[in-house]
């Protein structure tokens, strides 16, 4: 059994783990996208897989922080979001 057919897309799930999902979508294999709110923050997730770069945005009380990852796959631009949402919860 493969692992990858139990993980979805990289914007299916990094919106499961938002608590409000504002939009998130696919444009023809070239981008994702998954933003909404964690807590008092707004979060957006861009993941490029061509480029392989996921672009962080982090907008709330005392955070204005954008940051641009090169990641080696789905799976790790998927876990880099989930770190970064744990952290906004803690």
């Amino acid at each position: 059994m493969n692992l990858l057919d139990f993980i979805g897309a990289f914007h299916t799930e990094v919106s499961k783990m938002l608590d409000a999902v504002d939009s998130h979508g696919e444009a023809s294999g070239l981008m994702e996208w998954a933003n909404g709110r964690v807590g008092n923050y707004e979060v957006y997730f861009l993941w490029f897989p061509k480029t392989r770069r996921l672009v962080c945005t982090v907008r709330g009380p005392g955070v204005n922080k954008d940051e641009t990852i090169a990641v080696k796959s789905s799976l790790d631009a998927i876990a880099l979001a989930e770190q970064l949402i744990r952290r906004l919860r803690k």
